[in-house]
């Protein structure tokens, strides 16, 4: 498949589905914002045609301080860039740790 105009239109596609995906992720939010003011977490019902149910929020942490964290919450994990530079460098996996290749990113943005 390498015909230019094949290809100009997949990136073409890729591109508008990107914008649409961006766009329909949006209105999900503010529909499911609004549901959420509406009904009490908790929630489990019909609504018309559909079940509808209404988790709590859950907690998130973002460590703003790493410092000031006391050392009981604190624990020591092997060093993620140090193994990748291994491997860069022609090393294999260490034991322990596993090593995969993603998927190709195919990025895709209008011209200007």
């Amino acid at each position: 498949m390498t015909d230019p105009d094949r290809l100009a239109s997949l990136a073409e596609r890729l591109s508008e589905l990107r914008e649409e995906k961006l766009y329909l992720e949006s209105e999900i939010e503010k529909v499911s914002a609004e549901l959420s003011e509406a009904l009490e977490p908790g929630f489990q019902g019909e609504l018309g045609a559909l079940d509808v149910r209404v988790a709590p929020g859950r907690r998130t942490l973002r460590i703003t301080s790493p410092d000031e964290v006391p050392p009981e919450l604190c624990r020591v994990q092997p060093d993620r860039a140090l193994s990748k530079a291994h491997l860069d460098a022609g090393g294999e996996a260490p034991p322990g740790v596993e090593a995969n290749v993603g998927r190709p990113v195919v990025t895709v943005r209008p011209k200007g």
